[in-house]
């Protein structure tokens, strides 16, 4: 990437980790929250469930105004609107208060989130895959450090550290909006390369895209929830569990950053194909695997989970190229929604059977996923090379 375009996408980065780092606490509240505001396990599956539903469903409409409007102004907006509304969470009075705020909040990342995604990418013709990494890792980084950051601030504040998170987000914000005027960087929906011009794009290229999102979304969710209960019924100490949990989010950090990079030199469904069908070999190993072995296993099931997130954004943007704002709200928005389903489908099998025949059945997943990829190669004509104007991809 040229100076300008590398520049844009470390700065929509930081705007990414801002963003996670406001909006990923909850769960160190919950236990507060079941005391304070005397809420029952019901009411707090209620509440991760609208947090869950705010973030993902609008996601679309704003790829739709993202694509209209001027990208910039709604990622700046968005920072300070998530800062503040997350800001007010540990303030509230009340169980529906609550809810509205979480509400508002998930609002407000799923209003970042599509027009980030067209910011960064929009500067860079040959390189949009690692601008999407970049992109992707300071999501990774916000999100791992949210809980410490409250964790940190409840000994001191109480509830209340949750309003550490508004000034960092209104200073991002300003920030951003300074620094994208600084570069006059237009963040434009309209793709710069000549090859993207001559694709119009194809519709049934972005269901498949997002099909395989979907396959892999169930397949993360599902994994990461469950983990730390397996750890311990294999006979773990509880502290196991979660070290576990840590390296494999660590590891889809690590896939996140190279996956797009590695997608610029390989044709990107190929990239995707690949991780997506490893998945299922790996943790079939991981499950029945122990020691240092089992921990390799877990950390490259980490690290083909990630590796797939930015390819997956890039192929929704190409798939639908002058409408880059819907396609990447419809992946990072619905492409999400089976996750809880899954975990939930899982619990089930899991009640019925035991919990390592339900995670077994996490094999099928990645698989539907892989021939997902696999259908959008063969739609897109088996190109070999990664996008550029010397090799068009034409869907």
């Amino acid at each position: 990437m040229h100076s300008k375009p590398a520049r844009a996408a470390l700065l929509i980065a930081l705007g990414h980790l801002t963003i996670e780092l406001c909006n990923n606490y909850l769960p160190v509240l919950y236990p507060l929250f079941i005391e304070t505001l005397e809420l029952s396990y019901t009411q707090i599956g209620t509440i991760a469930l609208v947090a869950s539903v705010a973030v993902t469903l609008p996601q679309p409409l704003f790829g739709y105004l993202s694509d209209r409007w001027h990208p910039r102004r709604l990622v700046a907006l968005s920072t300070v609107w998530v800062g503040l509304a997350m800001g007010l969470v540990g303030l509230v009075p009340g169980y529906s208060s609550l809810l509205l705020l979480v509400a508002l909040g998930g609002l407000g990342s799923a209003a970042f989130h599509p027009p980030a995604a067209v910011t960064a990418s929009a500067g860079s013709s040959t390189r949009k895959g690692a601008a999407m990494s970049i992109f992707s890792v300071g999501g990774n980084v916000g999100t791992a450090l949210s809980p410490l950051l409250i964790t940190a601030g409840i000994g001191w504040l109480g509830l209340y550290s949750t309003s550490i998170v508004f000034p960092i987000a209104l200073l991002m914000g300003a920030f951003l909006y300074h620094q994208f005027d600084q570069l006059a960087y237009s963040g434009t929906n309209q793709p710069s390369s000549p090859s993207s011009r001559r694709n119009h794009g194809s519709l049934e290229g972005l269901i498949l895209v997002t099909m395989a999102v979907m396959a892999r979304s169930w397949f993360q969710v599902t994994l990461t929830t469950y983990l730390p209960t397996w750890v311990e019924n294999q006979g773990e100490a509880s502290a196991a569990g979660g070290q576990m949990l840590f390296l494999l989010l660590i590891c889809v950090g690590a896939g996140s950053l190279t996956g797009g990079v590695v997608s610029d030199r390989v044709s990107r469904w190929k990239a995707m194909a690949l991780s997506m069908a490893l998945l299922a070999p790996t943790l079939w190993l991981f499950l029945g695997g122990f020691g240092v072995f089992q921990l390799v296993l877990l950390g490259i099931t980490g690290f083909l989970i990630g590796s797939s997130f930015p390819v997956a954004i890039v192929m929704a943007q190409e798939a639908l190229p002058q409408r880059i704002g819907m396609a990447s709200g419809l992946i990072m928005g619905l492409g999400w929604l089976p996750g809880g389903l899954g975990a939930s489908f899982t619990g089930l099998i899991a009640d019925r059977l035991s919990l390592t025949v339900a995670l077994q059945t996490l094999v099928v997943p990645p698989i539907l996923g892989a021939i997902c990829s696999l259908l959008y190669g063969i739609r897109g004509g088996f190109t070999f090379l990664a996008d550029s104007p010397e090799h068009p991809r034409t869907l």
